[in-house]
Formats: C-alpha cells, structure tokens, sequence
C-alpha cells in the first residue's frame, strides 16, 4: 500500500491524501474565508467560509488535474504510475520508472503546466462572461467584485491561481516540471541521462537555495517581486525552498543507485535457505527462541510446506508482553493476500520501491505458482549498496590510472 489515506481511483491510478493535506486545506480555507469576506462585506460568515471551503477542493481538484495530465501521457508511453497523492506543497506523480527517451522527458513534464494554464484560462473566460452578463446592472466597477457572486468569485479566484501554478512549475529546477524540461533537453543534446539528471538536480537545489534566501529576506521586511513581504510569505517561501533542495538532493541520489542496481536482479540478494517458523507457535516462544537468539527482523510462516504469511517485530507491537504467552503466531502474523511480494527475476530497482512504498522491512519472493523461494530484506540490499559503493570509489582511481 503507498502512503495516505486513499480517496479514489482514476484511469487506473489510486488518488490519496497525504496526513500533511489537510494543514494546507485548513490554512487555504480559512485565508480565504478572510478574503472573500473583504470582497463582498454583505456576506455573511458562514457564505465566506463555504466559498472559502470550496475554492480550496477546487484548487487541489486543478492541483489534481495538473497531476493527472503527467500520469495519463506516461501511461501513453508504458511507464506505470502507482499513485498520485496531494500533500502539504502541492501533488506528487508516483511515475513507477525513468521515460525511455528525451521526447517522452518533455512531453510527460510540460503537459502538466499546459493543464494548468490551460484550465486557468478557460476559467478567466467563463468568469468574464458570467461578470459581462452582470456588468448592466452594476453601476461601477468599483463595486463590481462586491456584486460577483459565488460562482464567479471562485472563477475569478481560482483562473489567475492557475495560471501562476502552470508558470511556477516551469521554472526550471528539478523536481518542478521546468526542471524536468531542463533534464530533456540536456539528455538531448549529451545523449547522457545520468548527466541530465545531475545538471538538473543542481540547477533544483539552486532554486531552492535561491527560494530560501528570498523567504528569509521577507521575513526581515524586503518586498519581494511577485512574492510580497512579511513573516508568514517569508517562511512559507523559505519552507517551499527547503523541499526542493531536498527532493532534487533525493533524486540525484536515487539515479545514482538506479545505476548501481542496473541489472540486477532480486535473486542476487534474496535469501533462499532462511529460517522459517510455524503458526502455531506461541508468541512467548517466537520472541525467546527466534527474535532474542537470531538478529532476522522477520521470519516467513509456513504450514504443512505451504507458505501462509511473515511475522515480524512489527507485529508484535500489536500485542502487550502479557498475552506473549495466550497467543500464537497466527494471531498477530501478516497472512499472504495482505503481503507485497516481489520475484527472483523482478528488477531490484522495483523490489527497493516496494520497500520504501509500504513501508516493510522485507519481501517475500514467490515463485510462478506462488511457492517462496526466498526472502528480500531491505537492511542486507542497503549493506550491498554501501559495500558495492565502496569498491567502486576504491577502484576508481586505479581504473583511472591504468
């Protein structure tokens, strides 16, 4: 399961919601209840704050559709999206892999601004027509905003929004789409995706760094362009900054183990004769024999051969020390619908996103009949990765010098 809570499934992708989501809606809810209360003073409280509440599903409902935009020409070019989930800064694209060439880079990067700013367009026009029907009985324009009502004071509020997130998002700095448009061009033209993602990935820490010290300036009282001044813009901009610096760091460094695990499979680092324990066995026994003696954080469970489910440290969290003693493995155990598994000749790439995805320290690995045939831990991948690393970095020089 990926992170969040689920709230749909669209085009074959699953919709979520990060826990950090709903911070943002209330902020933008209750900023906006403020704003729209200085536009039409006749409103009452509770007509301010239900427009308030609605221009913000409807902005992570364009947020979605900007997401959606990447995920559906992605799909067109065979790389599997897992999920989309709106979180605290926006919406994120789970793309399962790298597009296969620099044209799919671009297109699948620039049709998300294209969404954006088309749909904030479509919303000025229809704000301008609905406005130009009302325009007759108003008697100024002054007192045109105070005469909008709900419909179109979410138009006229959420078309220039749009457009501002089409052309934010073209800056170009990974992981903004403008960095991606960077990355497909430098691939282009070096023929390198490895050096287009690092040219990227430094021009998106830049931007970051760049956002930071803009928000910290505003803090101290400097008006910004675009971005304005004052305590909470500074710090929101300086947050914003820091996320970025961080997921460009994030990736940079994730292309660099992609590279690493180019062909490799799960069956290079599964464990095929690990211990295994029954689900009948009394939790007390579990712990003493097996968690105490053995240093595995999971054992697979097998009855009359047939593999059923993992019990692991995790698990026992579920119950009190007391009960150690009244419940048996079967009771607290992972049963196998509920597990993500993985194969012997699964790419170990996509066994690590599995890891990191669900949240579990393991995979078992099935054969075609569904039999286990080993056991993927996460800790023995992440010790062949930092031992594969080292050799490389001794090795260079030599290389060099030969």
């Amino acid at each position: 399961m990926g992170n969040g809570l689920r709230i749909g499934r669209l085009f074959g992708i699953e919709l979520r919601i990060d826990p950090s989501w709903l911070f943002i809606f209330v902020l933008i809810s209750w900023s906006l209840t403020s704003l729209f209360a200085s536009w039409h003073p006749s409103w009452s409280f509770g007509t301010s704050l239900l427009v308030a509440i609605a221009a913000a599903l409807l902005f992570f409902g364009s947020v979605l559709v900007h997401e959606l935009a990447h995920s559906v020409v992605a799909m067109a070019y065979g790389i599997p999206v897992r999920d989309i989930t709106l979180h605290l800064f926006g919406g994120v694209s789970n793309i399962e892999r790298e597009p296969p060439t620099p044209r799919a880079e671009l297109l699948i990067a620039i049709v998300g601004p294209i969404a954006s700013i088309g749909l904030g367009m479509g919303m000025l026009v229809a704000s301008s027509i609905l406005i130009n029907l009302r325009a007759s009985d108003v008697g100024s324009a002054e007192t045109l905003v105070s005469q909008l009502g709900p419909i179109e004071t979410l138009l006229v509020w959420l078309g220039p929004v749009n457009i501002i997130v089409g052309v934010f998002n073209m800056i170009p700095g990974f992981p903004l789409d403008g960095g991606r448009v960077l990355r497909a061009v430098v691939w282009k033209v070096t023929g390198s995706l490895d050096r287009a993602t690092r040219i990227a990935g430094g021009a998106g820490q830049a931007v970051g760094w760049l956002f930071v010290a803009l928000g910290l300036a505003m803090v101290l009282g400097m008006r910004v362009p675009i971005f304005g001044t004052g305590l909470m813009s500074g710090l929101w901009l300086a947050l914003i900054g820091l996320f970025l610096r961080s997921v460009a760091v994030a990736h940079v460094r994730g292309a660099a183990v992609d590279r690493a695990l180019a062909n490799v499979d799960v069956d290079h680092l599964m464990r095929v004769h690990g211990a295994w324990v029954a689900p009948g066995m009394a939790v007390r026994d579990l712990v003493d024999d097996w968690f105490l003696r053995h240093d595995e954080p999971a054992y697979p469970v097998i009855e009359d051969g047939v593999f059923v489910g993992i019990v692991s440290l995790d698990d026992l969290r579920k119950l009190r020390a007391d009960d150690w003693g009244a419940k048996t493995v079967r009771d607290v155990m992972t049963p196998r619908p509920r597990l993500v598994v993985t194969t012997p000749g699964e790419p170990l790439s996509a066994a690590i996103r599995k890891l990191g995805t669900t949240g579990v320290g393991q995979l078992p690995a099935l054969d075609e009949r569904g039999g286990l045939v080993g056991m993927l831990y996460e800790r023995d991948v992440a010790r062949w990765l930092q031992l594969r690393t080292q050799i490389l970095r001794e090795a260079a020089p030599r290389v060099r010098h030969a």
